[in-house]
């Protein structure tokens, strides 16, 4: 059967949410129906939702688009899949940002990127691979191929108004405008819609867009290769070590001098 389903699935911090946006705007255009309604933040809910609406659903004007950073083991059926690719560079930097965590963690999450890649092109011949810096630089061009792989026609007109849509000043504003809300409500002491936010342990917590997904802190003001502003000399210095030969691996130019 006609696939139903495009899976975005990727390591984290590699532009994933972005794809997944731009895959409902071009369903959408299409004059499709679009389904989950809103985001949905964690993988368990994805698959459970998947098992119990998309498997299910031979409406052939519904379409499914699911992100997931864990790795399916099989190809769902009636499903294509992309994948998000990042330097690892930048990957590290923008997890330490995103997580505040330590910079070793950091690390684990970049270097699994070549083993996502490696594992999804072996699991299903028919990926499409996403290059983070086509979403910074070629927007509109990425967003063509993208129309082709979900079998849609759009017009140059359409693909531009879904670029600027989800440009990066207007998912900036977003989440501002997402982050003063949910201050305002803290200081009024109103009650606030648990599923607009993502809360921590620590008792920190992220605004969370439901129609779209961006999160406090989801987009960084540094641009592709400025990773080393995020990390001292000694951090930059264990990075390279360790990452250095998959990010050559995978194309992009080695940090050792």
């Amino acid at each position: 059967m006609e696939f139903n389903s495009i899976w975005i699935a990727s390591v984290p911090r590699t532009g994933s949410m972005w794809t997944t946006n731009i895959i409902r705007e071009i369903f959408l255009e299409g004059n499709l129906n679009v389904f989950p309604k809103n985001q949905i933040q964690y993988d368990k809910e994805i698959l459970n939702y998947y098992n119990s609406e998309a498997q299910l659903d031979d409406n052939k004007l519904n379409k499914y688009v699911l992100k997931i950073h864990s790795k399916l083991t099989v190809l769902p059926p009636r499903s294509k899949i992309i994948t998000n690719i990042r330097n690892p560079y930048d990957i590290c930097a923008s997890h330490n940002e995103f997580m505040k965590c330590d910079v070793n963690k950091s690390i684990i999450v970049a270097s699994d990127l070549l083993n996502w890649v490696n594992y999804y092109r072996s699991l299903y011949k028919d990926i499409f691979s996403v290059k983070y810096e086509d979403i910074e630089n070629e927007p509109s061009v990425l967003i063509d191929k993208l129309t082709n792989f979900c079998k849609i026609n759009l017009s140059k007109i359409q693909i531009d108004k879904i670029a600027l849509n989800y440009s990066k000043d207007k998912i900036l504003n977003l989440i501002k405008s997402n982050d003063e809300e949910i201050q305002r409500k803290i200081i009024k002491n109103e009650e606030i819609d648990k599923k607009k936010i993502v809360k921590f342990k620590n008792g920190s917590y992220r605004s969370f867009d439901i129609n779209t997904g961006f999160q406090t802190g989801h987009i960084s003001q540094r641009k592709s290769g400025e990773w080393k502003k995020v990390f001292s000399t000694k951090e930059a210095d264990i990075i390279i070590e360790k990452l250095d030969p998959i990010a050559v691996e995978l194309g992009y130019s080695s940090e050792k001098n």
